[in-house]
């Protein structure tokens, strides 16, 4: 009777001392609403929440990384809607984006 305890005790120890040292908290992205005018400039808005900054990533095809767009790297939420643009040559194909959100 003594070794099961033994047994069961020790793998609670180790769950107890602290294996964990970051609680993550995953968030939703918001809906990325997109407007591309025959310019070639794309503006994007998105809702915010206060105590997140958000990112915004675009793909200039769908097998290339995901890139930070400069004039979107973590824009701190408000509450009230952001709203970013990225101009590139009407001749080349849209960009694909999507907007991240990181808790502070």
């Amino acid at each position: 009777m003594k070794i099961i305890r033994i047994f069961f005790l020790i793998p609670a120890l180790v769950l107890l001392s602290g294996c964990v040292s970051k609680v993550v908290e995953v968030a939703h992205p918001p809906p990325l609403m997109l407007a591309r005018n025959s310019d070639g400039v794309t503006t994007m808005q998105w809702e915010t929440e206060p105590g997140y900054v958000y990112s915004i990533f675009y793909q200039d095809n769908p097998r290339s990384d995901w890139k930070v767009l400069p004039s979107a790297d973590r824009l701190r939420g408000t509450g009230k809607p952001l709203n970013a643009r990225d101009a590139i040559d009407p001749q080349r194909p849209p960009r694909r984006y999507r907007v991240l959100p990181e808790k502070k």
